[in-house]
């Protein structure tokens, strides 16, 4: 669909990557490279290659060590009521190895990728960091 829709924005004059398409997938290609960092099979390759060719880039977004628990548990509030220190650290510690299995990921991949930690829940201001870094013609 994005191949497509690419391609009708070439047709219709959009030639420019900052004026043609734009569009947000969520870590899209990251959860492909993290779940099969084992064996990056040529199809998330040829994936990511034609994900280049559109112009795609990537933002990871992540937390420092210090502000995880906080922002593990204002998620979902609810979820964390009755857990223990126990269950909390564990939690903690896994965010933690999934950015830096992301960010490893995001080394290894074609697709240009910035990253941005949310700690001061800074949202337009990470808005911003995004929508330039897209206008970056790299």
């Amino acid at each position: 669909m994005l191949k497509m829709l690419n391609k009708w924005s070439g047709e219709v004059g959009q030639t420019q990557r900052s004026k043609g398409l734009y569009f947000i997938l969520e870590r899209f290609h990251l959860n492909h490279r993290v779940a099969f960092s084992h064996s990056i099979s040529d199809e998330i390759k040829e994936l990511e290659s034609q994900l280049f060719e559109m112009g795609a880039k990537c933002t990871l977004l992540t937390v420092s060590p210090e502000n995880l628990e906080q922002r593990i548990s204002s998620r979902n509030p609810r979820e964390w009521e009755g857990k223990t220190l126990k269950e909390m650290k564990l939690a903690c510690e896994l965010l933690l190895e999934q950015q830096q299995a992301y960010r490893r990921q995001a080394g290894n991949s074609i697709i240009p990728t910035i990253e941005i930690n949310t700690d001061n829940k800074d949202w337009e201001s990470y808005a911003k960091q995004i929508f330039l870094f897209n206008e970056l013609v790299l």
